[in-house]
């Protein structure tokens, strides 16, 4: 069930991230809600639980380093070995004078999840202790359109298939850690949908305009 909510340009009950569109949540309890400017998925009406955001983010961030760095597979062909990392690749691609690629690779698959789960972290932890995230939260918006590790994890599984038949393979630790960290951060943004902040966020300038009048 899916849901396209209605303009208001006085009700603050919840803000596009995309265009800033003024909206008014739909009054059923359950489905997804869709802007109806720019057609963003706004999330769903379920409560955020800020620690379980937390543990996944901190999960992510725990599995980020040896996914990137590790190799995903080792190749044995015609009786030469070798492995396969994200690091190895933007550096072969860098050697190779495909330097935009290179940089888009980088940018995608090694800055930004780690830069997107840590601000995740950064404003769980403040809303949990009772306060405001801050520019934490944009930031884990921005990384929500520029993190891919999940487009990297398909083509590495396509094309361990495609070399499968021509050489030795072996999956590598790097592979199971990065399958690690695109569930747990698909599961953490499924979790903290920009729905779910706005609203959380709202009650709480709602809490503080209460406590300032009294």
């Amino acid at each position: 069930m899916s849901d396209s909510l209605s303009s208001s340009p006085t009700a603050p009950a919840l803000v596009c991230h995309d265009c800033a569109l003024r909206l008014v949540p739909p009054a059923a309890p359950r489905g997804h809600w869709f802007c109806p400017r720019c057609g963003a998925r706004l999330g769903s009406r379920h409560r955020l639980r800020t620690q379980a955001v937390l543990a996944l983010a901190a999960t992510a961030l725990v599995l980020w380093l040896p996914a990137v760095s590790l190799p995903l597979v080792y190749v044995d062909q015609f009786g030469v070995g070798g492995s396969v990392s994200i690091l190895s690749s933007v550096a072969a691609l860098f050697q190779e004078r495909h330097g935009l690629v290179a940089a888009v690779v980088f940018v995608t698959l090694v800055l930004m999840p780690p830069a997107q789960m840590l601000a995740l972290l950064m404003a769980m932890a403040r809303l949990r202790a009772g306060g405001r995230p801050g520019r934490w939260l944009w930031w884990y918006r921005q990384g929500r359109e520029w993190a891919m590790p999940e487009i990297f994890l398909l083509g590495a599984l396509i094309a361990t298939t495609e070399l499968g038949g021509n050489a030795s393979l072996r999956l590598g630790t790097g592979l199971f850690c990065l399958i690690g960290l695109v569930v747990t951060r698909w599961i953490a943004e499924g979790l903290a949908d920009p729905a779910a902040l706005d609203r959380l966020l709202e009650q709480r300038r709602r809490e503080a305009g209460d406590d300032g009048r009294h």
